[in-house]
């Protein structure tokens, strides 16, 4: 009985935090969230702007689907694709991995920096979504967010966790 109890708790220690961890939502799920979230960045205005999306073409063909809509006051000119920083000015980049010359971008031009990977807000990039528990999670790195630039409107604080 002590060998099976020994074993129970050897396995809920070890694969409980695993379980229990953010996933990545999938492509569809995050251009949805974005496009929502994306209402909340004061920086946007109401002039056209663009996403750069960094070797993650999912995501990229579920923006593209949302050229020509609203997010905010702004509306989605372009989704530009590559593996490096934008060329094109894009307002907002989005990371699948953590790449430092897009840190570096983003902080520079004032860009906002976006994820479906969970981890990497607390890496640096400003804002993430994911998946716990089948509930979408939203994460908001307020540090990353200075280092941008990025004017929020005071209603995502109540629906993001915020990491400092």
């Amino acid at each position: 009985m002590k060998t099976m109890t020994r074993l129970f708790f050897t396995f809920i220690l070890t694969w409980a935090p695993l379980l229990m961890a953010q996933r990545i939502a999938p492509a569809k799920i995050q251009a949805a969230l974005f496009s929502k979230l994306l209402a909340f960045y004061t920086n946007l205005g109401t002039e056209e702007f663009s996403i750069h999306v960094v070797d993650t073409p999912a995501i990229a063909k579920e923006l593209e689907k949302m050229v020509g809509s609203k997010m905010g006051n702004a509306v989605l000119k372009a989704v530009t694709t590559g593996d490096g920083p934008p060329t094109d000015g894009a307002k907002v980049v989005y990371i699948s991995k953590m790449q430092e010359d897009i840190i570096t971008y983003t902080h520079d031009t004032k860009a906002l920096s976006i994820t479906g990977n969970p981890d990497l807000v607390s890496a640096g990039v400003t804002l993430g979504v994911g998946v716990e528990n089948n509930k979408p999670k939203i994460l908001l790195n307020l540090t990353a967010s200075k280092s941008e630039g990025i004017v929020w409107n005071p209603a995502i604080l109540r629906v993001a966790e915020r990491i400092e």
